[in-house]
């Protein structure tokens, strides 16, 4: 069990893109499973299974081997085949059995921060190459030399588009000295979730350069918000800060404008001293970038001389127009 409760708080928090992960695994494992178990299963066997499936009503009343001879026999597949099958299902099975260690990375003091996520990635998405020999095998398309390498361990760059979006989500503990943001970066794709548990002392705005138009981005120092990371249809990071830090949420569905976007409630005091390898400068340029990005651009009075609500650059020279001819009098007139 985790130690940290906020680290239990965020396992909670992505309790739903788990639960989506685990899905496939579950399916996928019931399904080689079954096939394994009809390779050698003699008409008795598929009987006494049928009478299972029928349950007791059915004992005197249906006559269960003729009801199984109704069904269709699975695919008789060679050796070679059969082994392959069982190291995909011994690795669905393993990757089962780690439960929500799976999803929890506790990266060491002093370790990268990027290299500690794609080792993470790696071993859980051994599933998806394994779900992939599965079906090969019961599709009768298994080629030895073409598909073994598929329970190889691939990094998250190679994965596929349908693989980015059923990713599994991360809970990645780590001390705040060592939070380069820049690291994740690699991950921000597909619906790929990482919620960082911070250690200590951080840099004030350690994911303000995570802010990308399609990403959502997410500093907590309470656990708010944590609702919005796991229901994005999307990319998302999000950290669990110390108190004192940057608390700010990026929704890409707030607007086209990076302002309607990005919502800072707590922006505090630019640094004095380094944290970790990060400099004084370098984390108040984090902060100038997140103030930046959450400052209001333009508010362009009605034609009544009344303020209005801000717009962005797009719809600014219209509104200025506008208000202009309203002015002059000459709005209106042909």
């Amino acid at each position: 069990m985790p130690s940290d409760p906020r680290t239990a708080q965020a396992i909670s928090a992505l309790a739903q893109p788990i639960a989506e992960f685990r899905m496939l695994v579950e399916g996928a494992l019931a399904q080689a499973e079954a096939f394994l178990a009809a390779q050698g299963a003699t008409g008795e066997d598929q009987a006494a299974r049928a009478r299972v499936e029928l349950g007791a009503f059915a004992e005197s009343r249906v006559n269960a081997a003729a009801f199984a001879s109704l069904f269709p026999k699975a695919r008789r597949v060679d050796g070679a085949a059969l082994d392959a099958l069982r190291r995909a299902v011994d690795v669905l099975q393993s990757v089962r059995a780690r439960g929500d260690d799976l999803f929890v990375v506790n990266v060491p003091p002093g370790a990268r921060l990027g290299a500690a996520v794609s080792a993470a990635l790696a071993a859980a998405g051994r599933a998806f190459g394994a779900v992939m020999l599965a079906e090969l095998v019961r599709g009768g398309r298994y080629q030895a030399a073409e598909h073994d390498r598929l329970l190889d361990e691939a990094d998250f760059t190679v994965w596929t588009k349908t693989e980015r979006r059923i990713a599994p989500p991360l809970v990645i503990e780590v001390d705040g000295a060592d939070l380069h943001a820049g690291a994740l970066a690699d991950f921000a794709d597909g619906r790929e979730k990482l919620l960082l548990v911070v250690r200590g002392a951080c840099a004030p705005a350690p994911l303000a350069r995570s802010i990308t138009p399609g990403t959502l981005v997410l500093q907590t120092a309470d656990g708010s918000g944590l609702d919005r990371l796991a229901s994005f249809d999307g990319p998302a990071i999000a950290a669990m800060v110390p108190e004192g830090a940057a608390v700010f949420l990026h929704d890409p569905l707030g607007g086209r404008e990076p302002w309607q976007r990005l919502t800072v409630r707590h922006l505090p005091n630019a640094p004095k001293r380094a944290v970790g390898r990060l400099s004084a400068f370098q984390m108040t340029e984090d902060l100038h970038l997140l103030a930046d990005l959450a400052r209001t651009p333009f508010a362009v009075p009605t034609a009544a001389g009344a303020g209005a609500p801000a717009v962005g650059a797009s719809d600014a020279v219209d509104r200025i127009a506008s208000w202009l001819l309203g002015q002059s009098g000459l709005d209106g007139q042909g």
